[in-house]
């Protein structure tokens, strides 16, 4: 969805009816301002067939896992209210497709994003499935650092383990979780961390502290 549209659509049609007061829009997303090191919010993507069409995404992204994009890994599809991934966009509506979206935006806000507050929420709501894949264990236990858990060293040594056994260290992304997580343990981590988080931040242009 456009920009403007977005923004148009939930100053007048959707902001009145949500449960959350602290959204903030900018460019294609609703999300809360930034002060625990995470980022959470929806994200509306354009149909890239049709553009009166639209999808959402609610999602959680901790900022201190060095990335140059916005990503959705911790997140799902809103469906519409006929179970649809994507939603419609007509001029005729907006004040009902307002009131749709408040219902499960305030929903996701509850089943998710009011349930992760800091990087322990993140941690514990995240470290059972952590072994999916190698991207849930980096910011797992990226997490556990940045909470300064006491176990945080056998839980990023734990990383290490995981992406030796399940992946190809010859794929450049790989290595550089690797070798992230490498200078975590051997260097002075809440610096670290919060060096990514900054990084991650200008190149999201969200620098508001």
């Amino acid at each position: 969805m456009k920009s403007n549209l977005l923004k148009s659509l939930f100053n007048k049609h959707i902001k009145q009816h949500l449960s959350i007061t602290d959204l903030s829009c900018k460019n294609h997303l609703l999300y809360r301002e930034v002060n625990t090191g995470l980022l959470k919010g929806f994200c509306f993507n354009s149909s890239g067939f049709a553009a009166d069409q639209f999808e959402i995404v609610v999602f959680v992204m901790p900022l201190y896992v060095p990335k140059n994009f916005l990503a959705l890994t911790f997140g799902y599809f809103l469906r519409s209210p006929n179970k649809r991934q994507w939603w419609q966009y007509e001029e005729g509506k907006l004040e009902q497709l307002g009131q749709d979206l408040a219902v499960v935006i305030n929903q996701a806000d509850k089943d998710l994003l009011s349930k992760i507050n800091n990087a322990q929420d993140f941690y514990n709501y995240y470290k059972k499935d952590r072994k999916n894949t190698f991207r849930f264990f980096e910011a797992v236990s990226y997490s556990s650092a940045y909470a300064g858990l006491p176990d945080s060293t056998e839980i990023l040594k734990d990383c290490l383990s995981f992406i030796k056994r399940k992946e190809d260290l010859n794929n450049s992304y790989v290595q550089e979780v690797y070798h992230n997580t490498e200078k975590l343990l051997d260097g002075n981590r809440k610096a670290i961390l919060d060096e990514w988080e900054m990084e991650t931040r200008k190149a999201l242009k969200l620098l508001k502290r």
